[in-house]
């Protein structure tokens, strides 16, 4: 039988590290298209998971307004992300991956690094300047 002590410490661990999942989850990015005023569309993007160079993101569509207006949400949203995550200019993603509702998002070094060296689903991916989006995105804010 385990001494009293060591199964505490094993607890008090256990609780330690649920807590940091926790907290790193609350930290982990969020895009809501109701802060752009836009009562037509109400689409959320949540962050669920975090890798050294790729995200998660959870993609929740309530209404989607016109389609033009919800890609470029989308799009903005995406570029956020990737100036959070480190000034990242170019992306791959990977949609319904790895499950529905969901996006597989990986940032690149440069626009011809290999996007499989980041994560094998992304190969044959191409990369995306979301920096293009920039005139676009300035005029949502």
């Amino acid at each position: 039988m385990k001494p009293l002590r060591s199964h505490v410490a094993q607890h008090a661990l256990l609780l330690s590290l649920v807590a940091t999942s926790v907290a790193s989850r609350a930290d982990g990015f969020v895009s809501d298209s109701k802060r752009l005023g836009n009562s037509r569309m109400d689409i959320v993007m949540t962050e669920s998971a975090r890798g050294a160079r790729t995200s998660v993101i959870d993609i929740t569509i309530k209404s989607v307004g016109s389609s033009v207006g919800s890609s470029f949400f989308i799009a903005c949203s995406l570029r956020t992300l990737a100036r959070q995550r480190g000034g990242f200019r170019h992306i791959v993603k990977l949609e319904e991956q790895p499950g529905r509702n969901q996006m597989l998002v990986g940032f690149l070094d440069t626009a011809d690094e290999a996007p499989e060296r980041i994560d094998p689903r992304f190969a044959g991916q191409r990369a995306i300047d979301v920096e293009q989006f920039a005139p676009i995105c300035e005029q949502m804010k």
